[in-house]
């Protein structure tokens, strides 16, 4: 018995694969970051470049590269098919904002210890 099958029903459109990234770990980070900062992963993950978008994203990405073997290709394609070198810049401001600015250091810290409850240590 053949049936018949759409491409559109054996493949993922390309606009999908955008929304969700396919590492389960990197898509826990989005949606802790996201929630933390009290916004869903696709707002978060809008071309935007303002502060209220680029915060969130910045250390979500800090958190996939710290948290995660990925590389940073990998990571850019997660995060919406941003290059290595978004990645990168992305991950040293983050850690420049955690030296210089207390209060996003004890963000930060605080995210960590969401993510090592919700995401580490279920999978351990």
């Amino acid at each position: 018995m053949h049936i018949a099958t759409t491409h559109s029903q054996v493949l993922p459109s390309r606009a999908m694969s955008r929304r969700e990234p396919r590492n389960p770990v990197i898509a826990d980070i989005m949606r802790v970051v996201a929630d933390e900062f009290r916004m869903t992963v696709a707002e978060m993950m809008a071309p935007s470049r303002g502060h209220e978008v680029w915060k969130p994203r910045v250390a979500a990405m800090y958190y996939a590269r710290l948290l995660t073997d990925c590389s940073l290709p990998e990571l850019g394609r997660c995060f919406g098919g941003r290059s290595h070198t978004t990645v990168l810049r992305a991950f040293r401001a983050c850690r420049n904002m955690i030296e210089r600015d207390e209060a996003w250091a004890v963000r930060m810290d605080r995210l960590l210890a969401v993510m090592v409850d919700q995401i580490i240590l279920p999978r351990a």
